[in-house]
């Protein structure tokens, strides 16, 4: 059986967070076969080119991700038209609802994320459903309990558990990812799907260990297989031109 490779598809590049090179160094020690480096400015996103090649010499693949918060769909639909193809993956931050479907309908987004204490009233049964018609990844992220009061950690617990068995219902995919943007809020593979895995039901031990390793991983295979110059369409590509 081959052995099973994991990713990280959210480390964040912030002004006050660690280096690029130390997050992929970190996440090679860790364990990881894959990161992606993120950032919400797509400014920024010409600076994060040199992370590849980073990565490559330290023997890790590195994706770049771009993580848009917008407050309205219509900037929203701009910002997707204007960088899908700079990235290997699109995240978007769905604070509210019409945001939130804007971005379930759209199949230019690979993830969306929420905010743990209102995730409930956003991803609701009709948001549920138009993301599992677009195959959208639902992300949770580690640090959303390193960084919240012990007095608002069960809240944020007990949400996400029931997100988690909404959405696996539907045989939707989940990921989970650390969030981090400093190394010591970075964890092992074993630690993330440990949390998945307190947050499914008890017979869901595998599919915790898929949604840091073979969802992740796959998810950027398909992107790239798409952004690639011979892509035509899923299951058609050019092969030779005469």
């Amino acid at each position: 059986m081959p052995k099973r490779r994991y990713a990280d598809l959210h480390v964040k590049v912030t002004d006050g967070g660690s280096h690029p090179e130390l997050l992929i160094k970190m996440a090679k020690h860790l364990g990881f076969s894959l990161i992606a480096i993120s950032t919400e400015d797509p400014y920024k996103l010409k600076d994060l080119t040199a992370a590849k090649d980073i990565g490559r010499s330290l023997g890790i693949d590195v994706a770049l991700r771009l993580d848009l918060k917008s407050s309205n769909p219509n900037e929203l639909k701009n910002y997707l038209r204007k960088l899908r193809r700079s990235v290997e993956i699109v995240g978007v931050y769905c604070s509210n609802v019409a945001v939130a479907r804007m971005a379930a309908r759209d199949r230019r987004v690979d993830i969306t994320f929420y905010n743990p204490e209102n995730v409930l009233s956003i991803l609701d049964e009709g948001q549920v459903s138009l993301l599992a018609e677009s195959g959208h990844c639902v992300e949770v992220n580690f640090t959303d309990l390193l960084h919240v009061g012990l007095d608002k950690q069960a809240k944020v617990l007990w949400n996400y558990s029931l997100m988690f068995k909404r959405v696996a219902r539907k045989g939707m995919p989940l990921i989970i990812s650390s969030g981090a943007s400093n190394i010591i809020d970075m964890r092992t593979p074993r630690e993330l799907s440990a949390l998945a895995f307190l947050l499914l039901d008890e017979d869901k031990e595998k599919l915790a260990r898929d949604m840091v390793s073979t969802i992740p991983m796959k998810l950027v295979q398909v992107n790239r297989e798409k952004l690639s110059p011979y892509f035509v369409q899923p299951g058609v590509k050019v092969v030779n031109e005469w």
